[in-house]
């Protein structure tokens, strides 16, 4: 084999084949209260992610079967001034040298091999055929090490523990899921991927955006706090889907609907069954790993100073929470609580720039944290501190408006928080200026409390008193918390009860175990890694959160017979725009009388004559998901109630009884419930959902 040409690369030649000896044993076989067991065909793939997380550090990594974790070629070490491009280039020449031992392997060339070589043959059995080892080559890939961002996660967890048992506790979430993040994040609240997700819990923006604030004012993900109450509920809507835990586990990374998808075709819910069987389009090497990686972080942090030592614990640093009754500038929020700028970034991680360089206000109704732990005395002191002039009742805009069709001078002077005479002194225009469409509208400061302007009401906040008011009248700190480096998550209704979790993980008592004998490769076919997942090497181990990169779960295909079913929200002309035909050849084609409409659920002949399936399917996903962001602009689930049909009762009039409430979120909280033939006493399930303000 030739020798590695990098003079900074240097090879430990140690092959590790299926396991090594670790501080502690295999993995906990939960007791029964414990919904996260697993079958011991999974243990070799647990313990390789443990082996990622503790033993190899991001100076490292293993070659391995992408298939078989517990076939590791080579463990490669990388110089600390190694470009990515030469750690690229050191990765695939060491891949070519086991591609080429595979190669040999299948031509039947077994002599002179070194104990090294011996080992990796003996790894594939006896009765292995040579095609096995050629499909072998195609598997063979490269996982960086976590040791060292586990550790550093490690010690940051500690910082939100607490908050996140709490939350999870409230919401009937197994206490156990508190873990994801260090498979997620390593516990950095700011950590960003390549593909958009971020914070500690990794949310896309169009999943984020059903639960939290997502917009460039401000952006929840950030929010260590915020984002775990997401998460959970989140969870809660993966586990109703699912009911199982480990595939709610699993369909944090690759989508509710993919797990739903593999519950069917392969008539199970168990998942070794379907992370070593599924075929999905997209359900790759991060989607089927997940699970394990899940097991192995949870595994290492019930065991953390087994694997690391004593660890190091942030000091305390308190602070509390108000919320604020206007728009306020950031520079006069410190100046009234005689806090440092610096101090409160930190603590409020989810406003944005704009509200950092000044051109936006910190938003009416936002928690904002403070340092400290300071008394209501004081809490009322900073209030009063607070000067009128500095209490906004609008959000500031980018000082320019281009006036759009219908709209006036008083309707934008009305939405600017400006009277009409100050909005036509701003723009030099006079009383009898008529606006036209396309016209620059120059947009003055908005109106204070100390011009006694009347206060604008908004969807999601209470109207604030009329006038500047006494310390009496501003709200107080929201909680005194004593909590390391920031503050408990703020409670949130919660949702409906779910499984019964644990109240503590069972416990593992630390022993040894020698490494076992290696044993030969199951006889098992790999399915083909989906092109998707065949990218460049990741530095972590997913490459996205849900593929989809929103939370709508809905089949939106066409079946093989270019029948679809009819989903919430679409009508007969839908589907004749869709196709680029008219509604009466449809209405022929599926036999229907000129006034019967098409219902939920109903099955639907389209023609397909002039756009393809896949056009067909992109025009109504892309309809689809229009209709949710406009939604989710202005609202945000906050949690589910179980409702009871009552006679007479459909989902059009369930949803119309709810303020809110569109028939197709109803739709997707409930698949399996045919809503065209509802009976009496059904239990549906209905999303709590709340108006937010996006200014």
């Amino acid at each position: 084999m030739p020798e590695l040409k990098s003079k900074r690369a240097r090879i430990v030649g140690t092959l590790a084949l299926c396991v090594a000896a670790f501080v502690v044993g295999p993995p906990a076989r939960a007791d029964i209260a414990d919904p996260f067991t697993y079958p011991p065909q999974l243990e070799p793939d647990v313990r390789f992610w443990i082996r990622v997380y503790t033993e190899v550090s991001t100076d490292q990594g293993l070659l391995h079967d992408d298939w078989f974790l517990g076939l590791v070629y080579e463990v490669l070490r990388f110089d600390a001034s190694d470009s990515p491009r030469q750690r690229q280039h050191t990765v695939e020449q060491a891949k070519a040298r086991y591609a080429a031992l595979l190669r040999r392997f299948a031509a039947g060339d077994t002599a002179n091999l070194t104990p090294h070589e011996h080992r990796i043959l003996d790894a594939f059995g006896e009765k292995a055929t040579p095609a096995e080892f050629r499909a072998a080559i195609d598997r063979i890939r490269f996982q960086l090490g976590q040791a060292d961002r586990f550790h550093e996660g490690l010690i940051r967890a500690q910082t939100y523990e607490a908050s996140i048992s709490r939350v999870l506790a409230e919401r009937g979430v197994p206490p156990q899921i508190g873990a994801l993040p260090h498979v997620e994040s390593s516990f950095n609240p700011a950590a960003y991927s390549r593909v958009g997700a971020a914070g500690l819990w990794q949310f896309m923006p169009g999943t984020a955006r059903r639960y939290m604030r997502v917009d460039g004012i401000v952006d929840q993900r950030l929010d260590p706090y915020t984002a775990t109450e997401a998460a959970a509920n989140l969870m809660l809507y993966n586990y109703r889907l699912l009911g199982s835990w480990p595939l709610t586990v699993t369909a944090y990374n690759h989508g509710p609907g993919g797990l739903r998808r593999a519950q069917e075709d392969l008539g199970t819910s168990n998942i070794e069954v379907i992370v070593k069987r599924y075929q999905g389009a997209t359900f790759g090497f991060a989607s089927r790993n997940f699970y394990v990686a899940f097991l192995a972080a949870l595994e290492v942090d019930r065991n953390a100073e087994n694997f690391f030592g004593p660890l190091t614990h942030p000091p305390e640093a308190p602070s509390v929470v108000v919320t604020l009754p206007d728009y306020v500038p950031i520079d006069a929020l410190a100046k009234a609580f005689k806090a440092d700028l610096g101090a409160l970034r930190v603590l409020n991680p989810a406003l944005r720039p704009p509200i950092w360089n000044r051109t936006r206000f910190v938003p009416r109704g936002y928690e904002f944290r403070i340092p400290g732990s300071p008394q209501e005395s004081d809490i009322a002191a900073a209030w009063a501190r607070l000067q009128p002039a500095d209490r906004y009742l609008v959000q500031r805009n980018d000082g320019a408006h281009r006036a759009r069709r219908g709209e006036t001078l008083a309707g934008i002077a009305a939405a600017s928080g400006v009277t009409v005479n100050r909005l036509l002194a701003a723009n030099g225009w006079s009383t009898t200026r008529e606006l036209a469409r396309g016209d620059l509208v120059r947009i003055p400061m908005p109106a204070s409390r100390a011009e006694g302007a009347a206060p604008i009401a908004t969807a999601a906040v209470a109207p604030p008193p009329p006038a500047a008011p006494t310390a009496a009248e501003l709200p107080p700190a929201r909680a005194a918390l004593s909590a390391p480096a920031a503050l408990s998550a703020p409670a949130a209704p919660s949702a409906p009860a779910a499984p019964s979790a644990p109240a503590t993980p069972p416990a593992l008592a630390p022993h040894t175990t020698p490494a076992p004998t290696v044993p030969a490769l199951a006889r098992v076919t790999p399915p083909k890694e989906p092109v998707s997942e065949r990218e460049a090497e990741s530095a972590a181990l997913l490459p996205a959160a849900s593929p989809s990169g929103n939370g709508d779960n809905t089949d939106y295909s066409v079946a093989a017979d270019n029948t679809v079913v009819v989903q919430a929200g679409e009508t007969l002309g839908h589907f004749a725009d869709w196709s680029k035909v008219g509604s009466a050849s449809l209405r022929a084609l599926n036999k229907l009388h000129k006034s019967a409409m098409v219902t939920l659920g109903h099955k639907v002949k389209l023609d397909l004559s002039r756009v393809s399936a896949a056009q067909f399917e992109a025009t109504r996903r892309d309809y689809h998901q229009k209709l949710q962001e406009t939604f989710f602009a202005t609202h945000r689930i906050s949690g589910t109630e179980n409702y009871v049909v009552k006679k007479g009762e459909s989902l059009w009039i369930i949803a119309q009884q709810h303020a809110d409430l569109p028939v197709w979120l109803v739709a997707e909280y409930n698949p399996d419930v045919d809503f065209g033939d509802v009976r009496p006493g059904t239990t549906v399930a209905l999303p709590r959902v709340e108006a937010i303000n996006r200014q």
